[in-house]
């Protein structure tokens, strides 16, 4: 009687081996082989057509604005900042057209014209900019020409407590531990509301030692 034996091999270990068997010779075909076209008999499975008919006009089109707005995000924009009100002021500075309004806003306190950017609000043709539209954004057909509103500065409140002025609580809390209680007003009060010798003296005598442990 004969037996079979079988042997257990991991996927690892088949793989491994596979790939050396692969690997002994040479391939045959290079990896950059093509077949040529006439020897082709079959093209395989034949896609369905486009649901849109390709333009190559619009799609030129599209390459080019895709083009123009590349070249102005790397651009620079020339500003004109006018302040309306008190201090008045124009500034001309030149900016990366990837810049903030928020940028605008520190190039101006770092001009020393506010104190804080708070102070700023900034305008084009009457309408608010806020702090993360890009420049890119604006309109450049003409001059940017933005006016520039400047209010009061908030002003700093101060928390902060000289060494000086605690001392004096230090002191009145001092006087406090030698304050003597009105004993005798306290017992008379207690008499007349107990109507009792032995619980105001056990009263009193309470009080008295929960106030020296008390210093």
């Amino acid at each position: 009687m004969s037996t079979v034996a079988t042997l257990s091999v991991s996927e690892k270990e088949f793989t491994s081996k596979f790939l050396t068997l692969a690997t002994l010779n040479e391939p045959v075909l290079p990896s950059n082989y093509q077949k040529p076209l006439k020897d082709v008999s079959a093209l395989g499975v034949a896609l369905p057509a486009l649901k849109y008919r390709y333009n190559p006009k619009r799609a030129k089109k599209n390459l080019e604005n895709s083009s123009l707005v590349n070249d102005q995000a790397n651009g620079e924009v020339s500003l004109v900042l006018k302040s309306i009100r008190n201090p008045k002021f124009v500034l001309t500075q030149t900016f990366q057209t990837s810049d903030t309004i928020l940028q605008i806003k520190e190039f101006l306190l770092n001009e020393k014209k506010v104190e804080q950017l708070g102070q700023l609000k900034l305008l084009l043709k009457g309408k608010v900019l806020h702090d993360n539209i890009l420049l890119l954004e604006l309109d450049s057909s003409s001059d940017i020409v933005i006016n520039v509103i400047i209010s009061a500065p908030k002003p700093i409140t101060e928390t902060t407590l000289d060494n000086g002025d605690n001392e004096p609580v230090q002191e009145s809390i001092a006087d406090l531990e030698n304050v003597t209680l009105p004993w005798n007003d306290i017992e008379t009060l207690l008499n007349s509301k107990l109507n009792n010798p032995e619980e105001v003296n056990f009263a009193m005598d309470r009080l008295k030692k929960g106030w020296n442990l008390a210093k």
